[in-house]
């Protein structure tokens, strides 16, 4: 195993050591499948913090992602991210004054809210959220840290695993099983490559980066209507302005399609 590295993170860079986060999960006590995560949303300035919450959730058999330790060795950054939220059961969001100003958290919370995971937040500090924050947080409730820092990260375990741990009957697999074989694969709505890809591509990166390729990949592929395309990319869109202006240009990329 190699020492110390970086890796490409939000905020910068991020160490990946050699030595393993968290400890050996107790039997019997997991969520429903061993694939299942909880997504560690954080800025890296509260990497230590992160740790230690990896540390207690996976101590007590919640599984985590988190970027540091587990985006592949020369994988893209910001797709491995898309795809682990994409696939969480919930994102544990480390709220600090850090995470209030990061854009990068911003996006991760908003790809979240388009694929309707939940949010379990934990306050560093006793501070209150600003701007688009304060907007998406609004309703959610809210788990301090402080003061007493080994109890209320017990008591985010419970909540995650009252909300999230319960294993799905078979009654209610199987008529997601029959939905999902019942699906007809579909040309996407825009194909990657093509000169309106790109150019939507480029107008939605202007508001949340080069991931942005892989928002329009996806809402491409499974959108069901243009309508749907362009109201699935609007979401990443914060100021309702810049989004009224956003979906009035994708439409008209669309319209030169058609």
């Amino acid at each position: 195993m190699h020492n110390a590295a970086n890796i490409s993170g939000p905020d910068g860079l991020y160490p990946v050591r050699a030595a393993r986060l968290g400890r050996p999960r107790e039997p019997g006590n997991t969520l429903s499948e061993a694939t299942s995560h909880v997504f560690i949303c954080f800025s890296s300035k509260d990497e230590a913090v992160a740790r230690e919450v990896v540390e207690v959730l996976e101590s007590k058999g919640i599984k985590c992602w988190i970027s540091l330790r587990d985006v592949p060795t020369g994988q893209n950054y910001q797709e491995n991210i898309v795809q682990a939220i994409e696939a969480a059961q919930g994102i544990v969001f480390l709220f600090s004054e850090s995470s209030n100003k990061s854009g990068e958290i911003k996006k991760e919370l908003s790809i979240g809210a388009s694929v309707n995971v939940p949010v379990f937040p934990v306050r560093l500090s006793p501070i209150a959220p600003s701007g688009a924050l304060r907007y998406e947080l609004a309703i959610r409730q809210w788990i301090d840290i402080f003061p007493h820092r080994q109890h209320a990260l017990g008591r985010l375990a419970e909540t995650i695993k009252k909300a999230i741990g319960a294993p799905a009957t078979e009654e209610s697999v199987a008529p997601a099983l029959a939905k999902k074989r019942a699906r007809v694969p579909r040309a996407p709505i825009v194909a990657p490559g093509t000169q309106e890809f790109e150019a939507i591509r480029a107008l939605l990166a202007r508001h949340i980066g080069p991931i942005a390729k892989v928002v329009v990949e996806k809402a491409a592929t499974e959108a069901p209507t243009p309508d749907e395309f362009c109201e699935r990319l609007a979401t990443h869109v914060t100021a309702p302005s810049d989004r009224t202006l956003f979906m009035r240009a994708v439409r008209a990329r669309l319209a030169v399609k058609s």
